[in-house]
């Protein structure tokens, strides 16, 4: 059995379906055309199908409708057998149900499964069946604009801590609710500071995988053998000092997320293993031969250029092919400055409140000194910054002239030697001559390193190592 055809206009073109619609499941002609021409005295759209196997194929090949008539007795099966079928698919829609044979059995079984309401055939009281379906259609209007309001609440607490109302800020908003609908593979991108981590904790809390763990990992802040075991787990007796099998963090966040930050500084070894992961669905533990199924959310994050890091060999084409789906890229602060005088006073409330100190003002000459500032350290420096004018500045207004006494001014070599240099031995020299100035000035605290160059302390850690700075 299929749909009826739809009502035709004076051209013979179909008519645009109405913005209510009423499905109406009955075998009986009489009956389609009794809701229809109630349909059409109260402007609803209605479409009618014959058979149960007609209604399974209309839910699955269109648009829902706003409410279902459904008649107890069809060809090709029960009414109430179809609406348990509705109703394991999570099809939330009201459901009248309506029937030639009425008993008391029937009756109940229908209530009980959330009908709406139940009628018996022939219809006697025209009035009471329009004033139900009105209501029936006004219950589900109601449950629409609870849910709409509840998925408002929930962004706004999870986008609570992404400040922003920048152009390029919205475009990200949006491509967060996109990507937590669907289960693809997410790659983030931004510079240090721009809030990859807040982005992933975002798409995780307004995703299915909400009520689960999410569980960050730096694939850059632990050495090769460290993070494979810490990625994927290891069995007993595995390497010196493995007394006991251990899940890694791919278990750990089953049914969840796994966000996996800096994995453009991953080790090759490493990047095979998250390749038949994210491949297979499944991780082998150090030191085991057979695979463990894992069901996971995969979101990877990095600093860098990953197609450069490919095209110079350093990251493998299949992984990023692999986790390249879906892709965020995070804009520096410096190109959203519209959002920095949102972000001081949500930083200047938050510092303040902890702090238990009267909020603090910026003039208007001070926020225009923060906006013209390039802050390389993205919105982590500026977080920093507020929270250092906070725990210091004595006055409750801070001027432009205040500032200068807490901005870190980048540190230039100035002999001008690095003019005869290549670009790269010139970047090299800078950032050893910062760094070494950074640690002398904090007496090697790497933790206020961290601080106050905006730097994340594993990329602090692994700079130091590659231009040859001891801390101690």
């Amino acid at each position: 059995m299929t749909a009826d055809a739809p009502d035709r206009g004076t051209d013979g073109t179909p008519e645009t379906r109405k913005e209510t619609t009423i499905l109406v499941v009955d075998d009986e002609a009489y009956a389609r055309k009794f809701f229809r021409t109630i349909a059409d005295d109260e402007h609803y759209g209605c479409d009618t199908v014959e058979s149960v196997g007609a209604c399974k194929t209309y839910l699955e090949q269109n648009r829902l409708p706003d409410l279902i008539v459904l008649d107890i007795r069809l060809p090709d099966g029960n009414g109430l057998e179809l609406m348990e079928w509705i109703r394991s698919r999570h099809i939330e829609l009201p459901i009248i149900v309506i029937t030639a044979y009425g008993s008391i059995d029937d009756a109940v079984k229908a209530m009980k499964m959330g009908t709406f309401d139940f009628f018996t055939k022939p219809f006697d009281n025209l009035r009471k069946l329009k004033i139900c379906i009105q209501n029936a259609l006004e219950q589900k209007r109601l449950l629409n604009e609870n849910r709409r309001l509840k998925s408002q609440l929930q962004s706004l607490e999870v986008f609570q801590n992404i400040i922003g109302k920048s152009r390029k800020m919205t475009t990200i908003f949006e491509m967060i609710q996109k990507a937590a609908r669907v289960n693809s593979t997410i790659l983030i991108e931004g510079e240090s500071g721009t809030g990859k981590e807040l982005v992933a904790k975002a798409i995780h809390n307004l995703s299915g995988q909400a009520a689960h763990s999410f569980i960050p990992v730096n694939c850059a802040a632990l050495p090769e053998n460290l993070l494979e075991s810490v990625l994927f787990g290891y069995e007993k007796g595995a390497f010196t000092g493995a007394q006991k099998s251990t899940p890694g963090f791919f278990e750990e966040a089953q049914n969840g997320t796994l966000f996996l930050d800096e994995i453009g500084d991953a080790p090759a070894s490493v990047q095979v293993k998250i390749l038949r992961a994210v491949q297979d669905n499944a991780i082998f533990r150090v030191g085991r031969t057979t695979p463990i199924p894992v069901n996971v959310r995969l979101i990877f994050a990095t600093n860098k250029h990953l197609s450069q890091e490919v095209a110079e060999g350093r990251f493998r084409e299949d992984l990023y092919y692999r986790i390249n789906v879906i892709r965020i890229s995070l804009p520096p602060l410096k190109e959203r400055k519209e959002d920095i005088p949102l972000l001081v006073n949500h930083f200047l409330s938050k510092y303040c409140r902890e702090m238990k100190v009267e909020k603090k003002q910026f003039d208007e000459k001070a926020i225009l000194y923060l906006l013209n500032w390039k802050w390389p350290g993205n919105v982590r420096e500026l977080e920093n910054f507020i929270e250092r004018i906070v725990a210091l500045h004595p006055r409750e207004i801070v001027t432009s002239g205040d500032l200068a006494n807490y901005v870190e001014e980048p540190v230039l070599i100035s002999d001008g030697s690095f003019l005869s240099s290549t670009y790269e031995d010139a970047r090299k020299a800078f950032e050893k001559s910062y760094f070494e100035q950074l640690i002398l000035k904090t007496d090697g605290d790497l933790n206020e390193v961290a601080n106050l160059s905006g730097i994340h302390l594993a990329t602090i850690y692994r700079k130091l190592k590659s231009l040859g700075i001891k801390p101690g």
